[in-house]
């Protein structure tokens, strides 16, 4: 019997994407438009920097912990905004406002999303992103019903690779908030590539401060 798809989730990431994460210090994150360590004064992305990032190829695939792929998006989005720009006392964080995705098996909805923050893995310009609030969506199956998926708060969802363009790596475990036991696996481990696409042409770098 195949499981329903828990899909949407990378976009909140999914599901969601948005904001930034890290490891390393657990208190003090920028982003920098350059690769350097404190960032030089104007290279700062600053509150209210919209940021997009999207899966170009590849797509998002969710396994259980057999190993077996239980469902795969070809596409995904997701879109926030930085509320805190980080300090040498302060994480960056952001809301993630709009998911999308795509090309997937079942129909997949977002109910809930929360923010992300970004943590500098110390030693690198790389980040660890987690999740502040709670992220959930639906997967509609006409054949089980619905199941809900999602992230709680203080999820490790994945890293943040610096560049132009920087890379965020999906590789979370997810939990079922409601569904059937049968349909809906629960505990799955989501994996995608998003590639940040806008703000465009810009390098996004994790500084510490």
């Amino acid at each position: 019997m195949r499981y329903l798809k828990p899909l949407g989730l990378a976009t909140v990431v999914v599901m969601g994407l948005t904001a930034f994460i890290g490891a390393g210090s657990a208190s003090a994150t920028v982003l920098c438009s350059t690769t350097a360590d404190p960032c030089p004064a104007g290279q700062k992305w600053p509150a209210n920097t919209s940021f997009d990032f999207s899966v170009l190829g590849g797509g998002l695939h969710v396994t259980d912990t057999a190993g077996e792929e239980v469902d795969a998006c070809e596409t995904s989005t997701m879109k926030g905004k930085i509320t805190s720009a980080g300090s040498t006392t302060e994480t960056v964080t952001g809301p993630v406002e709009e998911t999308t995705f795509g090309i997937c098996t079942f129909p997949t909805s977002v109910l809930e999303r929360g923010k992300l923050e970004v943590h500098r893995i110390a030693g690198t310009s790389n980040g660890t992103v987690t999740t502040d609030g709670t992220f959930r969506w639906t997967i509609n199956s006409i054949f089980f019903g619905s199941c809900i998926f999602g992230f709680t708060s203080g999820t490790s969802i994945g890293d943040i690779t610096e560049g132009n363009p920087a890379i965020l790596h999906i590789n979370a475990v997810v939990e079922k908030f409601s569904g059937s036991n049968l349909a809906c696996p629960t505990t799955q481990v989501m994996e995608g590539t998003y590639t940040l696409t806008s703000p465009a042409g810009t390098t996004l770098s994790v500084s510490g401060s």
